[in-house]
């Protein structure tokens, strides 16, 4: 049996542009949707997240894949990193995301929407507390709008869908959910009367995330004591958390009346608490997270006329 050796480094570099993180780009405005109009759009994320980079940084330079064809692997100190550094990815991959979203004016001052981020899914609803509610076919009004929401997504880390993922994912037996409540403060200014032109927004954003997840790893033996001793199989290792994310964003759209382009850059901060790894160790994780984003959106008014001006 061989101890094992391997470079997270160059793992979490691989699949930088396949993971799934949840959904934290703010593409909102404080302005919502009037009732009965849709906005649809694809928007391109990255997180990049300092806690999954300093883990990796600490994992060993040597390759990967050549030691994880073993049938039987000896726990070391080696393998307790690479076990930390996979915990600190799912938590917060680093990633390039591919997002769609769909939004609807439910009522007056209410709209709802849904996207995918990677494979993550989410659903929020906005009320706009400030500034009109009309679209720009139907007032020349302009100035400030504010809006508050609540968004709940929801994701399951299935590594062994991602090509040659399903070596580390066998190895270690991993499973992990997660679900996310966030809720976004946004202010917004208008560029001409009602968004017509687009708008800037800003804001700040609490989020709190529940985390479920198990390690049952197979192959996976602790040291032997003696040649004569057998080496004892490692017991699964499950747990659940939680933990509080504090975040700011600022966010630009630009276009006409019908298509615009998105470009939006969002910072959290997060303490993710403690883990129980292998072996009977832990792992203390916390970081700052950078999400820039990119994008175009598409709107479809309701089928309203611009009321005339009364010059009484």
């Amino acid at each position: 049996m061989k101890s094992i050796f391997f470079s997270p480094l160059l793992i979490l570099i691989y699949f930088a542009t396949s993971s799934c993180s949840a959904p934290r780009s703010i593409l909102t405005s404080g302005k919502v949707l009037p009732k009965g109009q849709v906005r649809f759009g694809i928007n391109n994320t990255v997180n990049v997240s300092s806690a999954s980079i300093e883990q990796s940084i600490k994992g060993s330079r040597n390759l990967a894949e050549s030691v994880l064809k073993n049938d039987t692997i000896i726990y070391s100190q080696q393998l307790a990193k690479l076990n930390s550094v996979f915990m600190a990815y799912c938590l917060d991959p680093i990633s390039y995301n591919t997002e769609i979203y769909f939004r609807y004016g439910l009522g007056h001052r209410f709209d709802i929407g849904y996207r995918n981020t990677g494979g993550a899914n989410a659903f929020d609803v906005m009320y706009q507390f400030m500034g009109s509610n009309k679209n720009s076919n139907e007032s020349d009004q302009g100035g400030f709008y504010g809006s508050i929401g609540t968004q709940y997504s929801w994701q399951n880390y299935r590594f062994i869908n991602f090509s040659k993922f399903d070596i580390v994912q066998k190895l270690f037996g991993w499973d992990m959910t997660r679900k996310d409540i966030t809720i976004p403060l946004v202010f917004s200014k208008s560029f001409g009367p009602e968004e017509r032109y687009g708008g800037i927004s800003f804001g700040v954003v609490y989020s709190h995330s529940f985390i479920e997840y198990k390690i049952s790893p197979k192959n996976i033996y602790a040291e032997k004591i003696m040649d004569q001793v057998p080496a004892e199989l490692l017991l699964p290792v499950s747990g659940k958390s939680g933990f509080d994310a504090y975040g700011a964003f600022i966010n630009v759209k630009v276009g006409k009346k019908y298509v615009f382009f998105n470009f939006s850059l969002a910072a959290y901060y997060q303490n993710y608490g403690r883990y129980k790894m292998l072996g009977g160790s832990e792992v203390l994780l916390k970081g700052i997270s950078i999400v820039p984003s990119y994008g175009m959106q598409f709107n479809i008014f309701s089928k309203t006329k611009k009321k005339p001006v009364d010059v009484n």
